[in-house]
């Protein structure tokens, strides 16, 4: 049987998404005994003890279905962003809610526009609904183009998506280049800022987009406990927006989407999110101790907003990744993301996992 004619172009066309290898995959393949992950912009210090011990309380209930409203959840977010309740939708990760977005606002013959070079969720996302992507480069500062983006709407536009800051790339739009970007989108066109990594940015001028949605109706915010809460091994993220829109998004939302362990564990993070302060300024600690040292071995080291170095060599992005395994370390080539064979994103990890990338790549590069 011809499976293939089953299937519209547009699942036909895409490939899947590959995640950065796993330790235990490394380690058996080339037999090392010590291997560190660099490769999927993941906290490295782990989740709180608060957390392990919501995560071991509510696992006595596993046995029955989670709260699929997630109402405690829901309204100690709420109440930690100043929103009311139903400006909430969580997902299993931030990916189910760019689906629920695409799902819930394009038809065939609409479209959805984002930057070539950022999340390959979008474009595979948009792929297999439709074909709806409009894919627009980055600018020469490795940046999302906003003006090109806008230039890019028309009247079957349904929605924009922005990563603010970017990934792979680390970059960020300023408050001034992302105002200028809204007044140009239509009212009509929803614009989705995926925020995963805001908790890092410092930047003076990074736009704190959570206010302007009281003059946005159409700007929804997505955000995840995957990356400073480290909670990327249970899927937990969220969107932002207005109620009306919220309430239509429940229409594609799976039941019990949010499992009963997720949702402990990120009401134990809102409950210590004292902590977060802490994590951000180590990991810019580390981030910029990395980049000086990725500069001193010849790498151009694109500045980061992030908890990862973007950086571009002179030698093929895949063989140096390759030979980094051979050390123990797992980074990422970014051939997938079109930023050129010399392009690789290395995640920022504990002190002692920077040293040993660091001590591996100068005897590499040597």
């Amino acid at each position: 049987m011809d499976f293939e004619k089953l299937f519209r172009p547009g699942i036909l066309g895409t490939r899947p998404y590959t995640p950065g290898k796993p330790v235990e995959e490394v380690q058996r393949e080339l037999g090392l005994e010590h291997v560190i992950k660099l490769a999927s912009n993941e906290n490295p210090e782990g989740p709180l003890p608060a957390v392990l011990e919501a995560i071991t309380q509510a696992a006595k209930q596993i046995n029955r279905y989670p709260d699929a409203a997630s109402y405690r959840l829901t309204h100690r977010l709420a109440e930690h962003l100043e929103v009311q309740p139903g400006n909430l939708i969580f997902g299993n990760g931030s990916n189910e809610v760019i689906d629920m977005l695409i799902r819930a606002l394009v038809s065939p013959g609409e479209n959805v526009v984002y930057s070539e070079h950022s999340f390959l969720v979008y474009a595979l996302t948009a792929g297999v609904h439709f074909e709806c992507g409009r894919a627009v480069p980055l600018d020469e500062h490795d940046k999302h183009d906003l003006p090109a983006m806008a230039d890019r709407i028309d009247e079957k536009t349904k929605l924009v998506i922005v990563c603010n800051p970017n990934n792979p790339t680390g970059t960020y739009n300023s408050r001034e280049e992302f105002e200028s970007f809204l007044a140009r989108v239509p009212r009509n066109v929803i614009v989705a800022v995926d925020e995963a990594y805001y908790e890092y940015a410092v930047a003076a001028d990074y736009p704190q987009a959570l206010p302007l949605m009281k003059d946005h109706p159409n700007l929804v915010l997505l955000r995840t406990f995957s990356k400073i809460h480290s909670l990327a091994g249970l899927r937990l993220g969220y969107a932002i927006a207005h109620e009306d829109l919220v309430a239509q998004l429940h229409k594609t939302r799976e039941p019990f989407n949010v499992n009963m362990l997720s949702q402990a564990a990120a009401i134990a993070c809102l409950e210590n999110w004292h902590e977060v302060e802490g994590r951000a300024r180590r990991n810019r600690e580390q981030l910029e101790w990395m980049s000086t040292q990725l500069a001193e071995l010849g790498l151009q080291v694109v500045p980061s907003q992030t908890n990862f170095v973007f950086a571009r060599c002179d030698r093929d992005a895949g063989k140096l990744t390759q030979d980094l395994m051979q050390h123990g370390v797992i980074v990422r080539p970014m051939h997938a993301f079109g930023l050129g064979s010399g392009a690789v994103r290395i995640s920022i990890g504990l002190p002692e996992e920077n040293q040993t990338c660091i001590r591996a790549l100068k005897e590499i590069l040597a």
